[in-house]
């Protein structure tokens, strides 16, 4: 949430059991349209190569995220 408030795009990470969480983290820190991108959970504890699955599926959504407008990202919040 920093990086967005210096004017940065920025995204979140979270895994799926906590997508509901980090949603309510950033309305509650006023930050309704933070995109939030999901991965399988749990993340801790898998290997290496698991992980990194984790990231390449998750690549194309992060680099939509990061490049919606303000309009784009305040209707994909819901």
């Amino acid at each position: 949430m920093e990086i967005e408030k210096l004017g940065l795009p920025a995204v979140t990470f979270c895994s799926e059991e906590f997508e509901g969480l980090g949603r309510g983290q950033v309305r509650m820190l006023g930050r309704p349209t933070l995109p939030i991108v999901t991965v399988p959970h749990p993340v801790g504890g898998q290997p290496r190569a698991t992980v990194e699955r984790y990231a390449d599926d998750a690549f194309e959504r992060v680099v939509k995220a990061l490049t919606l407008s303000s309009r784009e990202q305040a209707e994909a919040a819901g």
